[in-house]
């Protein structure tokens, strides 16, 4: 992501009055702007591909940081729980007791 400071930090008053064209400039660029207020920044306004972007990275980077605590833990000789206790707490949790399995 790649800013113009000149183009990119436009005043809360200033997006609001050009709101279409910056949005529009915005969908053509994939460029953020920071919204400024009393000339101290306040706000990001991101187009909506870009937010989806960051969105999954932020999901695949959680989920790769749960797999690597769970590789170390494996690997130190942490086994987890056993199949009957994990479904058992999930039946009760769904069906309000524990069923048969």
């Amino acid at each position: 992501m790649n800013m113009i400071l000149a183009e990119d930090i436009v005043s809360v008053t200033d997006f609001a009055r050009g709101t279409k064209e910056h949005l529009a400039e915005m969908s053509k660029t994939q460029r953020p702007r920071v919204l400024t207020q009393n000339g101290k920044a306040a706000a990001v306004v991101v187009p909506v591909d870009m937010f989806d972007e960051m969105a999954q990275q932020a999901y695949e980077r959680e989920m790769d940081m749960k797999l690597k605590t769970a590789l170390e833990a494996y690997a130190k000789g942490d086994r987890g729980r056993p199949l009957d206790e994990v479904f058992g707490e999930l039946r009760t949790k769904h069906f309000g007791h524990k069923q048969p399995a």
